[in-house]
């Protein structure tokens, strides 16, 4: 069993750890912490859902002005990203 303040320690790592954004050292601790430790390495699923998202996210931001600008409609295929979308990500993410 871990103590609170190593599981906190790690998850205050989490989110540069999803992104890759820590040093080599640090990125080998949280991946020892989480191969034992189900409660943060299923916080760590929580974050990879949605760092997977950031992308088309961005993407679909910075073409908004501009299909304004052009007049044009939003894409059929393209998704509305609601508070149900994320949360059902989060409880995959979760599940496993």
């Amino acid at each position: 069993m871990f103590s609170n303040l190593e599981c906190h320690t790690i998850r205050e790592r989490l989110a540069d750890y999803t992104l890759d954004a820590l040093a080599e050292d640090e990125a080998r601790a949280v991946t020892t912490h989480l191969a034992t430790c189900s409660t943060c390495r299923d916080e760590h699923y929580c974050l990879a859902a949605v760092s997977a998202h950031l992308i088309p996210l961005r993407k679909a931001l910075a073409d908004e002005p501009r299909r304004r600008e052009l007049g044009r409609r939003r894409p059929a295929r393209t998704r509305h990203l609601t508070l149900a979308y994320w949360a059902n990500c989060k409880v995959l993410a979760a599940t496993g």
